[in-house]
């Protein structure tokens, strides 16, 4: 099998050994500042993190006395030294270059006091055990929501839209919830240590793959590193926050890297595998067979088009059948919840209120639901012809940077966004050319500030507005001639 063409660029050569002490100190009060930061957010998200309810029920370390405003701002504190300590890593990297070892013992740093601590920014962990605890007992997760285990501790602790809600996610999934559940039981605590710890193999896979990957496409593999590991949303979002994206996203990296080497039945096998942890994963199937098949002709297409469709098939069938529980998850019910949230920091959402208002300011009246509903029908069409857009061009760009861009283009047009799930797009395109990107890097950074550490969006009231102006002039920045090759490029700044 021919493997795609990419453009490799300048080699990174290795960095000469006696220049690593040199370049480890001045990265390590940075370090020490980021890991300040990060304890921080652990000790005082016992107080205003996403903590057990009620709050009687405490985490196994936490902070005595009850809840007052200084605790909250001593969090916020706490996230800004984690974002400083980022920043003055990123300074020296783009002026030098990192290591894997060093990114390595970075992420080691700043993740062990947030592996440890509360859940913070999202109360997914514990919807988490609740459905590990339905597969458990015999019952069918996508069928019975974890209301049906009882009053107590654990349903208390769910978001209340999840306690009624069955599993919107893939078979293997919700093997490892039910795997976890049987070891562990049904100490709350232990179950999430036990499962944001199976996260953390998915950022283990992202950190052997990543810089991998950069080195295939001509990037640097430190800043791929960086951005990507590193960032205060992949700290908090794979590892605080502990979301299936981190499992998900290790698949996908792992497999776009081996169709970028020319093992594209391989890559095809590991993408099916992490679509069935979380289905946005099977828009690199899609994506890499587009681009094989754009660089072959008569048999060559068709050998693609039945081998990417058999293994995907084969696999998504193994997997779902080995689990027992049907195919609910591929049906469109299985994201009904999910798609109906109405978040302000959702860009179609905000588009939407501010047209009701609009409307109501030159007498039409309409319902905001009405209004709302429309826009994001609007919005969603327009994602959906940028993605069909990048994916009928994507040999004229890189497949990697095309497949990054649709993903982040899904995210922000669809119905609710959650700041982790920019991570889909993020983390692949820190091995392109767009890991220079002053946006992406702001992303990054402050993303997750569009959530509160006990999870609750903080865009209220008049946010909208905020939103929609970030919408309507980022919209009209892209569609500039060229802007968006330049953010692509990393030549935003």
């Amino acid at each position: 099998m021919a493997a795609p063409t990419v453009s490799h660029g300048a080699p990174h050569s290795a960095t000469p050994l006696r220049a690593e002490p040199a370049r480890g100190r001045a990265l390590a009060p940075w370090a020490v500042v980021g890991f300040c930061g990060s304890l921080a957010m652990a000790l005082f998200g016992t107080r205003v993190g996403s903590i057990p309810e009620p709050v009687s029920v405490h985490w196994w370390f936490w902070l005595p006395g009850g809840r007052s405003p200084g605790w909250e701002v001593a969090f916020d504190l706490g996230f800004a030294l984690l974002v400083a300590g980022w920043m003055g890593v990123g300074s020296q990297v783009r002026r030098s270059s990192l290591s894997t070892r060093q990114a390595v013992a970075l992420l080691a740093l700043w993740a062990l006091p947030l592996l440890l601590g509360p859940p913070l920014f999202s109360r997914d962990l514990y919807s988490y055990v609740g459905q590990g605890l339905v597969a458990h007992r015999g019952l069918n997760p996508y069928t019975v929501a974890p209301a049906l285990l009882g009053h107590g501790p654990l349903l208390s602790s769910i978001a209340s839209v999840w306690r009624h809600t069955t599993s919107p996610y893939g078979p293997l999934f919700v093997l490892v919830t039910r795997g976890v559940a049987s070891v562990v039981g049904t100490s709350l605590v232990a179950e999430v240590l036990a499962l944001r710890a199976l996260e953390v193999a998915g950022v283990v896979l992202i950190v052997v793959f990543l810089p991998r990957l950069a080195r295939q496409l001509g990037a640097d593999p430190g800043l791929a590193l960086w951005l990507g590991v590193l960032s205060p949303l992949s700290l908090i979002g794979m590892v605080a926050s502990g979301h299936n994206d981190a499992l998900m996203l290790g698949g996908l990296v792992a497999g776009v890297s081996l169709a970028v080497d020319g093992r594209f039945a391989w890559a095809v096998l590991v993408c099916a595998l992490a679509a069935t942890i979380k289905l946005p994963a099977a828009a690199a199937i899609v994506f890499l067979a587009a681009d094989r098949l754009s660089r072959r002709t008569g048999v060559g297409r068709l050998g693609t088009v039945v081998e990417a469709s058999a293994l995907t098939a084969g696999t998504l069938a193994v997997v779902t059948l080995a689990a027992g529980y049907g195919w609910t998850w591929l049906s469109p019910t299985a994201l009904h919840v999910p798609t109906e949230l109405r978040v302000l920091t959702t860009p179609s959402v905000s588009l939407g209120v501010l047209v009701f208002h609009a409307a109501h300011l030159v007498g039409l009246r309409f319902a905001r639901s009405t209004v709302v509903t429309v826009t994001q029908d609007v919005v969603a069409a327009l994602g959906a012809s940028a993605v069909v857009w990048l994916l009928v061009t994507v040999r004229r760009h890189e497949v990697v940077a095309s497949l990054g861009l649709a993903l982040l283009v899904v995210v922000l047009a669809s119905p609710t966004v959650w700041p982790w799930y920019l991570l889909w797009g993020l983390v692949l395109l820190a091995a392109t050319t767009a890991q220079r990107s002053r946006l992406l890097g702001a992303v990054a950074g402050l993303a997750m500030l569009l959530v509160g550490p006990s999870g609750t969006p903080r865009l209220v009231g008049p946010a909208y507005l905020l939103v929609s102006l970030a919408v309507v002039i980022g919209f009209a920045w892209s569609i500039r001639a060229g802007s968006w090759r330049n953010w692509i490029s990393g030549d935003d700044g």
